[in-house]
């Protein structure tokens, strides 16, 4: 083998155990922020659970209504129409 090979190799070993430490400091990372958003949740599929039920909750109960939407909407428009009286 050449030496070029050897250094590519040792070169993907060190970008692969590099990816590896990332990974690992990011999903601790995100494990942390969901303990906070959610506490109690076991696993990020309780915790993204909890979050569509959230949301769902927002849009008056039923999962893609999309009620919430339009109120929201409405709201901004008023908001703005009011902004622009004003001036």
């Amino acid at each position: 083998m050449s030496i070029w090979t050897i250094l590519s190799w040792v070169g993907v070993a060190i970008l692969t155990a590099v990816n590896v430490f990332v990974f690992l400091k990011l999903k601790q990372a995100a494990e942390q922020m969901m303990q906070v958003a959610f506490p109690g949740a076991k696993n990020m599929q309780e915790a993204m659970a909890r979050m569509q039920a959230q949301m769902g909750g927002m849009r008056g109960g039923r999962p893609g209504a999309g009620g919430g939407k339009d109120a929201q909407l409405r709201q901004a428009m008023e908001m703005l129409q009011n902004m622009n009286r004003k001036r």
